[in-house]
């Protein structure tokens, strides 16, 4: 579950090596699994062997079903929540430059640790593909946005506000 959560993180830090990072995770759950399963089986413990398999493969479901992607946003704008607010309001009073570098505690946030003005909006770039055709982050617009609001989520996409977090925050992608 920890390398689905952290899937924006660890491309950010590793980017394709972090495709091995969630295979080998991906790896050790089902062998462990499989393993904890044949172990219990030669040992004739049918019941324990029985509750093992139910437990895996509510993790398995659990895992698939979840939205990955709108759980670490989420989680993540009510962690620092008062910290993009302080954020917010320095954008709005104009005193943040236009590419600030972030406070350590936002800084991961951010691909490059930056907090970057556009068209009007503040955006954290939280993915970009590896050859910055696609990307997703963080817009906070001082008013709300109108349907055709672009944001250029990297030199090679453009994207738009699709979920709002609260207090001016919204999801580009």
């Amino acid at each position: 579950m920890a390398c689905n959560y952290l899937a924006y993180p660890l491309f950010d830090a590793l980017s394709l090596l972090a495709l091995l990072v969630m295979a080998a995770c991906w790896l050790l759950a089902v062998g462990g699994s499989v393993a904890a399963l044949v172990a219990l089986l030669r040992r004739r413990a049918y019941g324990w062997a029985a509750g093992a398999l139910v437990v895996a493969l509510g993790f398995g479901l659990v895992v698939q079903a979840t939205n990955w992607e709108r759980t670490y946003v989420d989680s993540q704008f009510r962690l620092h929540r008062g910290q993009l607010a302080e954020l917010a309001a320095s954008h709005r009073a104009g005193t943040l430059p236009p590419d600030a570098v972030l406070p350590w505690r936002l800084r991961y946030l951010s691909i490059d640790g930056r907090a970057h003005r556009r068209d009007g909006a503040l955006y954290l770039p939280v993915w970009q593909d590896w050859r910055a055709e696609s990307g997703v982050g963080l817009g906070y617009f001082p008013t709300s946005p109108g349907p055709d609001t672009l944001i250029a989520t990297a030199s090679g996409d453009i994207g738009h506000p699709v979920r709002y977090l609260g207090d001016g925050w919204w999801w580009i992608a």
